[in-house]
């Protein structure tokens, strides 16, 4: 059963709303898909926030304190209908900072909430993908940019045992700045319909802050970019003529606009 999930955030306003899970909960509606847990350790921040936005006025900021504690949101049973063996996630990206220690971005779970696989951000600014025994199996060369959105892109598959991400530096594109992805027979555990959006590993302080938004999740295939771009007036005028002589003259009024 293919099963795509997507939140902006946008429905949980004013700018500042504390997330609060479930079908009763404020991560619904105008956002999209509701998240089946939310988490927020001691003194950690899970909440809308307008300071920054990929699209749209609200995004999601993650943060913990001084205090080492854990944040995240989740899609478990919202996702799996059955079990699920491989597993795609999609997440926009504002640092400020690289970190001061290793942050964990998503996360995948078997069916009995262990972990598959993990992508983490680290202290250089690269990402890293970890399997089952959270050993680390692909590497970015590129980095994320800092003060400016980028798109993060990856997949899980158990079945198989492949891991990959793509890094978008520019948010929208369709084009990765870097592609890794591994050699087949990886520790990925045995089904990854579990996922994970933040810190969801061990406690950690300081963690953050990160704005995240277009958050998403599918068993059938890439995401992409939440908002493809608009073509430019000179891009319309070139398609017009290919599209009249697909759709014939009966549509070229649609077309046109008559």
């Amino acid at each position: 059963m293919a099963v795509t999930l997507t939140n902006s955030l946008e429905g949980v306003t004013p700018s500042g709303t504390v997330l609060t899970a479930g079908a009763g909960g404020n991560t619904g509606g105008a956002s999209g898909n509701f998240f089946d847990v939310v988490n927020i350790g001691t003194g950690a921040t899970n909440a809308s926030d307008s300071a920054q936005a990929a699209h749209g006025s609200l995004s999601l900021k993650l943060a913990t304190g001084s205090t080492a504690g854990t944040v995240y949101v989740t899609w478990s049973t919202s996702l799996t209908s059955t079990t699920l063996t491989v597993v795609y996630q999609r997440i926009s990206l504002f640092a400020t900072a690289n970190p001061a220690a290793n942050s964990r971005l998503l996360y995948w779970g078997n069916s009995g909430a262990t972990i598959a696989a993990s992508l983490r951000l680290n202290t250089a600014g690269t990402l890293a993908f970890q399997n089952s025994a959270n050993s680390v199996i692909l590497t970015s060369t590129a980095t994320i940019p800092l003060n400016a959105w980028c798109r993060i892109e990856a997949m899980c598959n158990s079945a198989t045992g492949v891991a990959e991400f793509k890094l978008f530096n520019t948010p929208d594109s369709a084009t990765p700045t870097e592609t890794q992805t591994s050699t087949s027979g990886q520790s990925l555990s045995t089904d990854c319909g579990l996922v994970r959006i933040g810190q969801s590993g061990g406690a950690q302080a300081n963690y953050g802050p990160y704005w995240l938004d277009d958050l998403g999740a599918s068993d059938t295939a890439y995401l992409g970019p939440a908002v493809v771009p608009a073509l430019l007036p000179q891009q319309i005028r070139m398609r017009r003529p290919a599209l009249v002589t697909r759709l014939g003259a009966a549509h070229k009024g649609a077309i046109y606009g008559r």
